[in-house]
């Protein structure tokens, strides 16, 4: 059943889902006028169950807050699960307006509620609604969990773009542009004041001045050998800003449709950017990319010229019985961005798991194999003649190295149960093993997983070595990352030594983390 946290009254159209682990089965529902509803006929497994509703906060089976994780629970032939009782809060709402520094107001400008979050040990800040303002420079960001968010405002460049060349004036008076702004009134994210909301609460007067700064353009030609012509229909480029900030600030991407190649990046603010192009045709992708430093002034004469990618040959070697969950492929994650590539298994797993990664731009990359088996981890990763433990590898420009990944199916296990300071089983809580200092840069050695319904977690393909076990509630996923957040938990987690096919039994006790305000 599912009703008002307020007052327990039953909500109707409420929408249930039940997710597999195993990702096969997906199961909905609606409640009725009654609140009530069932799912029925469903497969043995292991599952999360969530419940939403427009104007609530998204409720999840074995929650105790909103920031908690949730917990999975098991179903076994003909069990039957009853009397579950969802009570949603209702979400919050940052409300306010946007005005240019002339005072007038901004239409169509987009306005962002962002959290932080953790990605390979360094704080980012992810984006949780987003909304554009109305004619009168308005804007409501809503369905919002409580907690606290940072708010950022920009341009939806809806201005006028022209050839610069033609306009009367243009080398006397400089571009102007606004740029993005946080909450209350800055450029630098880490300089942003969070607004804290509570549960139903609307935060009004958020109210943003965006400030204008000088723009330049970047100009240049996209050289293409390989087209009859010559030139570079149809050219896609991407400028990212190479930034370590917080959020990226700057990500344009557009179509180069010129016969000759030649093009305008206009509204481009003073920093370093990396500026890629990619053409394919007849199922083969051409590319390349070049470091920029916009400065004072336009950057003029920039040249691309396009060429085949590496393509990579590779193999997995396995140590061990070989183990898959699923179809294997390989993926690269460049080092500078999310974007990334995937090469299939082209060949049986008892002839060697070969493969090929096809026309690879040049870059850092850190490799990973999807579909592993559970008990699954990557022991080596060589790359023409170096290994590299931490999985990176570096593609030169019409490099072709051999990759080979040596992958263990023999990992360690470690399982247990979770108790909250009462002795009582600590249901939807993390459960995370994290090596020893010195490994601590490699991110597919951290393992971790939430509680399920009876408190107990189970963790699969630990790589040889030492760890610390901890269980946490109140902390972001992947926070364990963070250098500084492990300093307060050093002495709270169970040290556990594994080797190879090693099954270890550990009994914790969950810490609160207090580094993180709600």
């Amino acid at each position: 059943m599912v009703v008002k946290m307020s007052d327990g009254t039953p909500m109707k159209n409420a929408s249930v889902w039940l997710d597999g682990e195993d990702r096969e089965h997906w199961i909905a529902a609606t409640t009725g006028p009654d609140g009530n509803f069932a799912l029925a006929n469903i497969p043995s497994g292991k599952y999360k169950l969530r419940v939403s509703r427009n104007g609530y906060v998204t409720a999840e089976y074995g929650q105790q807050k909103p920031s908690d994780p949730g917990a999975t629970f098991s179903l076994s032939p003909g069990q039957e699960k009853k009397s579950l009782l969802f009570r949603l809060i209702p979400a919050a709402v940052i409300a306010g307006r946007v005005f240019g520094e002339d005072g007038e107001p901004m239409q169509r400008a987009t306005v962002t509620a962002l959290k932080e979050v953790y990605y390979e040990g360094r704080r980012t800040l992810a984006t949780r609604a987003m909304v554009n303002t109305d004619d009168l420079g308005q804007f409501r960001l809503f369905g919002l969990a409580p907690g606290r968010y940072f708010v950022s405002a920009a341009d939806a460049q809806w201005h006028v773009v022209g050839d610069r060349e033609f306009l009367v004036g243009a080398e006397q008076e400089p571009e102007r542009g606004y740029i993005k702004t946080y909450y209350p009134g800055t450029s630098d994210a880490a300089k942003a004041l969070a607004i804290s909301v509570r549960e139903g609460e609307e935060v009004p007067g958020a109210d943003f001045i965006l400030k204008a700064v000088a723009i330049f353009r970047v100009r240049g030609r996209v050289v293409n050998q390989t087209a009859h012509n010559k030139g570079a229909n149809l050219v896609n480029l991407n400028l990212l800003s190479r930034a370590r900030g917080l959020e990226l600030h700057f990500n344009k991407g557009f179509t180069v449709s010129r016969a000759d190649g030649t093009f305008e990046i206009s509204g481009v603010i003073p920093g370093s950017y990396t500026l890629s192009a990619i053409w394919s045709d007849q199922e083969k992708t051409y590319s390349t990319r070049e470091k920029l430093e916009v400065r004072e002034s336009d950057l003029e004469g920039v040249t691309l010229v396009l060429s085949a990618g590496a393509n990579i040959s590779g193999q997995i070697v396995w140590d061990g019985k070989p183990s898959v969950d699923g179809e294997l492929s390989i993926r690269l994650q460049p080092a500078e961005n999310s974007m990334y590539f995937r090469g299939m298994i082209s060949a049986p797993f008892e002839k060697g798991q070969e493969f090929i990664l096809k026309e690879i731009m040049d870059g850092e990359y850190r490799v990973s194999v999807d579909g592993l088996g559970k008990d699954c981890y990557i022991k080596d990763t060589v790359y023409g003649d170096a290994h590299a433990a931490d999985a990176m590898i570096s593609v030169g420009k019409g490099g072709n190295a051999h990759l080979e990944l040596i992958v263990s199916s023999r990992g360690a296990r470690v399982q247990g149960a979770v108790s909250d300071k009462d002795g009582l089983p600590a249901t939807g809580v993390w459960v995370v093993a994290v090596p020893d200092e010195a490994r601590r840069g490699i991110p597919q050695l951290f393992k971790a997983q939430t509680t399920d319904q009876y408190g107990k977690f189970d963790l699969h393909g630990l790589a040889p070595g030492s760890y610390q076990v901890f269980s946490w509630t109140g902390i972001e996923n992947g926070e364990w990352q963070d250098e500084d957040f492990l300093k307060e938990f050093e002495k709270k987690g169970e040290a556990v030594e594994v080797r190879d096919e090693d099954t270890k039994t550990l009994n914790l006790t969950v810490v609160q983390s207090k580094s993180r305000p709600e």
